[in-house]
């Protein structure tokens, strides 16, 4: 009876211990860790990737400071990268409930982040701020904090998640409560059972024969105990499956974290895969912004307007034009830029700088469609229009999918699978422009063509003076993305100088309304240099292809003339 008592009451502090670890002792639903660097003056905190894995499904991020801020999200190297030696705050890692932090020295101030386009997002806030951390892609991010560069940075950052709230042993403490009770139970009933035989009619017969009474009695004890030692032999039948059950818990909790460090290491070798430098709304953005800058340069016609987005070629054959039809009404004005629709695109997956992307688009005023290339100098610039160039009729731009979202930049010197290194094949297509060189490696093209009856009408028009043609390929403009089939699409500018000279000394060259405006003289004796700029975009075919090189685009304007 007492074993029965002992079972029952241990059924039920197993129980009681269940309900416990569901109430009183219940884990909290959430967990946080913060960090405050007090008097930090560093202009720039950047939270480091390391603090988003520490939970799977959610993060919450919570900032505090002193006046307007910005937080922005971007890819950890890119963060880096525009951090540069600029002093920071560098919060690493959640550790023992604490968010691991290092304030590195460094630059006491920088340029305003805000608008930067290695931005995925950005948000502004006013003292403080709750940003629900989602990834915006595949790979590694940091969020940025700062200030305006100037000012301390917000430095007060605390991280929370859920925990796991489950309570597994509880359901354990249940099972193990309810059976024990059970088993008591079972045993009360068959030892009061086994009272009620030795009580029972034989009882009295036994009275006057102490022999069979204690015979009886003997027999009894050991009836008592046969029952005694089934219900022990059930007892533990029945208790042991639930410790075996709670050690197999034990056990799968144990084998579950090494499959998650394993998950962890296998995500962390990922990280050297290559992703796209710009994601599709980066693009978009940059863009819009492209756009509404030449807008505004070709309305006002001033270049002024177009420098915060227009650089290299497209801004120099933009600037002559702008400068010509001030003078010339009758100058075609250059071709619009439209940041929409957008027909395919293609992005470097190479980190370094420069970085370049390019996008076809066709807005309602391009009769074809046009092809822009994006240039990136430094992690701290943004995105320039470098050139600019309409497809040419019948051509196809090549297909440029990839499995990652991008493709790798090739450098200009490089043949890296190529027919040609870009810069070669570049310098092929301008010795064909000049005297019709190299015709078996440059496919037939409409410019070729028109250039080549251009110039001829030149020479036949001007009897007087010697004219001839050099070409020359700007080295630093010259950029190349992978295409899907394994060749390139090439893209740089070819400075083309027409050299006029008297035929006869004293004789005179008259100089066109453009070059006039170019040169601010009307007529030379000793010649005149007149520059036109041709921007061009060719494929280069992989090692082994029978094609040539092909002309995609171009864009060529009248650049600069100077008296000689």
């Amino acid at each position: 009876m007492k074993t029965a008592v002992a079972l029952i009451a241990a059924g039920l502090v197993a129980i009681l211990l269940g309900i416990g670890f569901r109430t009183v002792w219940a884990p909290p639903e959430t967990l946080s860790a913060s960090y405050s660097a007090g008097e930090s003056t560093a202009p720039v905190t950047v939270i480091e990737p390391a603090v988003f894995g520490v939970h799977d499904e959610r993060v919450d991020i919570s900032v505090e400071a002193d006046g307007e801020f910005l937080l922005a999200v971007g890819r950890a190297g890119d963060v880096e990268a525009w951090v540069g030696e600029a002093a920071h705050t560098a919060i690493s890692a959640v550790d023992g409930g604490q968010l691991q932090a290092e304030i590195v020295e460094g630059e006491a101030e920088v340029p305003n982040p805000a608008g930067s386009d290695l931005w995925v997002s950005e948000e502004t806030a006013n003292g403080s701020t709750e940003h629900r951390w989602i990834e915006p892609a595949e790979g590694e991010w940091s969020i940025l904090l700062a200030a305006d560069g100037k000012q301390p940075a917000p430095a007060t950052v605390t991280v929370s998640w859920p925990n796991d709230s489950s309570t597994p042993w509880s359901m354990v403490l249940f099972i193990i409560g309810a059976l024990l009770a059970v088993l008591g139970l079972a045993l009360a009933v068959l030892a009061r059972r086994g009272g009620s035989d030795a009580g029972g009619p034989d009882a009295g017969s036994r009275i006057g024969h102490p022999e069979a009474a204690v015979a009886g009695a003997s027999a009894g004890s050991a009836a008592g105990q046969r029952v005694r030692g089934r219900a022990e032999t059930v007892a533990g039948r029945l208790v042991k499956p639930v410790f075996a059950v709670a050690a197999a818990g034990a056990l799968a909790a144990t084998v579950l974290q090494p499959a998650r460090a394993a998950e962890s290491s296998a995500a962390s070798s990922e990280a050297g895969t290559a992703y796209p430098v710009l994601l599709d709304g980066q693009l978009n953005r940059i863009l819009d912004s492209v756009a509404a800058a030449v807008a505004a340069g070709d309305s006002a016609q001033d270049a002024k307007e177009l420098t915060s987005r227009v650089g290299g070629s497209a801004l120099t054959l933009r600037e002559a034009n702008y400068a010509v039809r001030a003078e010339n009404s009758d100058v075609a004005a250059p071709a619009p830029v439209a940041a929409e629709p957008l027909r395919t695109a293609m992005v470097s997956t190479t980190a370094s700088w420069p970085r370049t992307a390019v996008a076809v688009t066709q807005g309602k005023d391009n009769q074809v469609p046009q092809v822009i290339v994006l240039s990136q100098g430094g992690p701290r610039e943004n995105y320039k229009m470098v050139e600019a160039v309409q497809m040419l009729p019948g051509t196809t731009f090549p297909q440029v999918a990839s499995e990652a979202g991008g493709t790798a930049a090739v450098a200009p010197d490089a043949a890296d699978g190529l027919l040609h290194a870009p810069k070669d094949a570049l310098e092929l297509l301008a010795a064909n422009l000049n005297g019709g060189k190299n015709a078996d490696k440059v496919a037939k093209n409409t410019f070729t063509d028109q250039i080549r009856s251009f110039q001829d009408a030149q020479v036949k028009a001007n009897e007087n003076a010697d004219i001839t043609f050099s070409r020359k390929v700007a080295p630093d403009s010259v950029r190349a993305l992978k295409t899907a089939d394994g060749g390139a699409m090439v893209f740089g500018y070819i400075s083309n100088v027409m050299s006029s000279v008297p035929a006869e000394p004293g004789a005179t060259v008259e100089l066109s309304d453009e070059f006039a405006t170019l040169a601010g003289e009307r007529s030379t004796t000793s010649g005149v240099d007149v520059t036109y700029g041709e921007s061009v975009a060719v494929y280069v075919p992989p090692t082994g292809a029978k094609e040539p090189v092909s002309v995609i685009g171009v864009a060529q304007d009248l650049v600069d003339a100077k008296i000689k």
